[in-house]
């Protein structure tokens, strides 16, 4: 546990660690995703979450690591310190060139995220949610239509007129 938390500080700040500092970091993180410690994956997700925030290089590095299917999985974790970070990697990875956000539309980002939006009435993550929504959104036209095919225009409506999930 005091490993992951001390990879995941060595992850963040403003401004960002150089790419090169943290790419060593990647293959370890990918390999800390796969523990069942809520504790360790909740420091390994802001890990990855602190390394895929900026530019089209550190999300490609994400990407590239096989990662982002795993992050999606996180998604319906139970605990909410897992889901939180997990979310905000993957809205990172959405925020991102067409390709990039087409790994995470692969990799099952928008049934995750329409599951994750339609099962909790916690604000930070319907925000975080419609957020990485609408950075698909912006993409090519079929991901626009892979967002309405989802339902998910739905399902954020639905959340932004109630509390219940």
């Amino acid at each position: 546990r005091n490993a992951t938390w001390a990879v995941s500080n060595l992850c963040r700040g403003r401004p960002h660690p150089p790419l090169e500092a943290v790419v060593p970091l990647i293959p370890v993180l990918a390999v800390l995703l796969q523990n069942t410690d809520d504790d360790i994956l909740s420091d390994a997700c802001w890990a990855v979450s602190y390394i895929s925030d900026g530019e089209d290089d550190r999300i490609q590095a994400v990407v590239e690591s096989g990662m982002v299917g795993r992050l999606v999985e996180l998604l319906s974790h139970q605990a909410e310190a897992v889901q939180k970070p997990a979310l905000r990697a993957v809205g990172n990875v959405v925020t991102g060139n067409d390709a990039l956000t087409q790994a995470a539309i692969d990799a099952g980002a928008l049934p995750a995220l329409q599951t994750l939006l339609g099962n909790t009435t916690v604000m930070s993550l319907r925000k975080e949610v419609c957020w990485s929504v609408s950075n698909v959104a912006a993409g090519t036209e079929y991901q626009i239509q892979a967002v309405i095919d989802s339902g998910l225009m739905e399902s954020m409506i639905a959340a932004a007129t109630t509390d219940e999930p």
